[in-house]
Parts: structure tokens; sequence; C-alpha cells
């Protein structure tokens, strides 16, 4: 079994021309055996080409020495060769570990304490990790006393076993950082944000991927930020730190903020915008947020928005004399910004249908006759009408005029690769 049936040899050679000469050795002498060992376990040809190329690494000591072990503890997880494959094309520094097995035992602990795995253990929770984040097998490269020295820092800054897992959860190197680089960006944090050790682990909390903001980068978002909704540096540390970890330069983002400002049908500050919505604004395109707003206002559907559900469901109920906290028959259906951007297709073509049927009775019963009506699916909505509205149009537009009016106030030492994103 030879190494050029699954990958070219000018790629082969690239690839193993990164390497030491010795371990460029390695791959002629152990590389087809550690193909026949991956092609045993169940990757096939296509899988191991571009394994091969941008982790040769692995390929370059006997299968019993590294790719078999590694291999072994990952499937251990509950990982599919070929998702294990997916962890090493991403992190291909793992396959310098001798063993999964240090790490494995401080996440997988660390898991199990701090999710709700309904029964599941944590390597289980530990594969599921992996599984959805393949990038995250770079926490296994590292010592399982590196990673509790780093874990235990956390704790002491005041989070909880539950807080750290939700954010490894978003961002899983938030683990790799020492107590040395979280201090460094903690001390930027207070002297830009004026926050104090409490708001820092909030940052950490709701938004950790900052806790690997450069200086340069973090000062440059902060600045985007507060001049895309004129916020003070105090308010963001306050009312919601996620959004100091989005490149407010884009213009799809900027098209969902002024969108949701202009047909919310309650009034809205672009400061509150981004303080209570700021993760579906920065998170989905504006096709998807935007674009959904004005579905609903052809539909006629706006005032079935509403700042919290939960709380107009049980307004409702006491309205009507009922008990608040008792689901009753005839609840009329609401939307929140949350459906608008998470929902899923069917699942928000089933909430507008529900309203629309809700909508047509009212009108069947006010007019004393019954029919029946219907809309488009919001995907073909999307596809068609959408792209022809006027309203959405200008709001492109103006979204477009936004991002060049943000860059034009930043100052020069924050202008490095801000470059406004296109909505499309």
């Amino acid at each position: 079994m030879q190494l050029d049936g699954y990958v070219p040899a000018d790629e082969l050679a690239v690839s193993m021309g990164k390497l030491p000469g010795i371990r460029q050795q390695g791959i002629l002498q152990h590389g087809p055996q550690v193909a026949a060992h991956l092609w045993g376990l169940g990757i096939g040809s296509s899988d191991l080409g571009p394994l091969f190329v941008r982790c040769p690494e692995l390929v370059s000591r006997p299968a019993e020495e590294r790719a078999g072990v590694l291999y072994s503890q990952l499937m251990r997880l509950g990982l599919s060769a070929g998702q294990a494959a997916r962890c090493f094309e991403r992190q291909p520094g793992a396959a310098d570990s001798v063993s999964f097995e240090p790490a494995i035992s401080v996440l997988a602990p660390l898991l199990a304490a701090g999710s709700k795995g309904a029964g599941r253990t944590g390597e289980q929770l530990l594969g599921n990790l992996l599984k959805g984040r393949p990038g995250a097998v770079g926490l296994l490269h590292y010592g399982a006393a590196a990673l509790q020295h780093n874990l235990n820092n956390l704790l002491q800054l005041g989070l909880s076993k539950q807080q750290v897992v939700t954010a490894l959860l978003q961002s899983w190197p938030l683990l790799i950082y020492t107590p040395e680089n979280l201090a460094r960006t903690e001390a930027l944090v207070q002297d830009e944000l004026g926050a104090n050790r409490q708001l820092w682990v909030k940052v950490l909390g709701s938004t950790p991927r900052a806790a690997g903001c450069s200086e340069a980068m973090f000062r440059q978002r902060r600045r985007r930020l507060l001049r895309a909704a004129w916020l003070t540096p105090r308010a963001v540390a306050h009312s919601n730190p996620q959004p100091l970890g989005y490149d407010w330069l884009h213009c799809s983002w900027l098209a969902n903020l002024r969108a949701l400002q202009q047909w919310l049908p309650w009034e809205v500050s672009a400061a509150q915008v981004i303080g209570r919505y700021g993760c579906y604004v920065a998170s989905y395109a504006a096709d998807r947020v935007a674009g959904r707003l004005l579905y609903l206002e052809q539909l006629g559907l706006l005032l079935l928005l509403v700042v919290d559900k939960l709380a107009a469901k049980r307004e409702w109920r006491l309205q009507q004399g009922l008990s608040g906290s008792k689901k009753a028959a005839g609840e009329p259906v609401f939307i929140s910004v949350r459906d608008l951007a998470t929902l899923a297709a069917a699942k928000f073509d089933s909430l507008v249908d529900s309203a629309l049927s809700q909508q047509q009775q009212q009108d069947d019963d006010s007019l004393g006759s019954s029919s029946s009506s219907s809309s488009p699916s919001f995907e073909a909505f999307r596809k068609g009408r959408l792209l022809q509205l006027p309203a959405w149009k200008q709001l492109l537009a103006q979204a477009e005029a936004d991002a060049v009016e943000l860059e034009r106030k930043l100052p020069p030492e924050l202008l490095q690769e801000a470059v406004p994103k296109s909505t499309g």
C-alpha cells in the first residue's frame, strides 16, 4: 500500500518539506503501514489524502506509537475514524502528542461536573464537543498539569464549572490561556471599559473569545462597536459584553441593526438593540434577521413581535382572568427576536402559519364568515419577492453607507483590515 495512491506526489512533497529531515524519512518508512492501519479503521481513500497533506506528522511514526494510539483514544470518546481525521486536519499539531490521556483526565471530569449531561459520561460529552468542534482537539495536546492550572485560575476568578463549560462550548481556547495571559487581557479590559473584576468575569463567561484578542484587535472592535451604537465603554461592560467579540464593520450586521430599530413594534435605540440582541444581529446574515422582519411586515404580523414571550403570555392569561402560570386554550401566537434569528426554516414557517391561522380566525369571527388563506414560505419569499422590495434595497444601501461612515470615523490606528464587508 503506497502513499501515492492517496495523494498527488507534488502535494505530499510540499507537505513533507515542512517537517524535519528525520520525520520526512519517517513518512517514507512508516507511511504505508499507517495508511493501512487507518484504512482498517474505516477511513476511505478520499479522506486519507487530505489527512496526509494537512497532518504529515501523524504518518511519520509507526502506527502503534502514534496514529494508532491517538485514534484509539479519540474513538473511545465516541468519534468515528472519519471524525477523528477531521480533528487532525483542523489541528495538525495534535499529532505531536504521545497520548491524549493526560488531557482527557482533566477535561472529562470538568465536562461531567459542569454539564447537564442527561446521564452521559464526561468522556461522551468530550466526544460530543470534538464532533461539533474538531479544532478543540487542540486542548488534548496540553498536559494535565497545565490544563488543571488554567482551570483553577478560572475558578479562582469567580467562574463556576458550569460557566467554564458553557464558555468552552463557545470558544474552546479559553482553557489554554495561562493566568498571565488572562491577567494581561483583564488589565486591557479594565483600561478600555473601566470594568472591575466582576465585569471581567462576565466578559469571560459570555464572550470567551475576547480572552484571546490582541490589544490592537480588542481596541479596534471596541471602537467600532461604540461608534455603531453611540455607547460608552462602561455601558458595554455593564449591559452585554458579548458584542465586543464581533467586527461591527460588517454590512450585513449593520443591516440587521437598522432593521430591528426600524421595524420592531416598540421604540428601541441602537445601543438597546446591541445590548439585548447583539448575538442575533452579529451571528446571522441580513436576509435571515432583517429579511424575516420584512416578511412579517408584508404579512401584517409585526405586531405579534414581543420583547418577552413568556411575559406576554402571562399578561394575556391574567387579562382573561386565568392563572398567569398555567397554559390556557386559545392563547395568542407571539414571536420573539430569538425566533426570528434562530428558528430553523420549517419551525419558523410553522410559527408564521399558526399566526396567520389565528389572524384569519379572528377576521372570520368578526365577519361571521369562513375563509382560508396561505402565504409563501419564507425561503420562497427570500429568493423572490424580498429582492424586489424597495424597503430591502434601501436597507442594504443604508447599511453600506453606515459601514463607510463608521470606517471614516475610526482613527487611523484602528483602520487595519477595516474594510466594510458586503451584505452579499
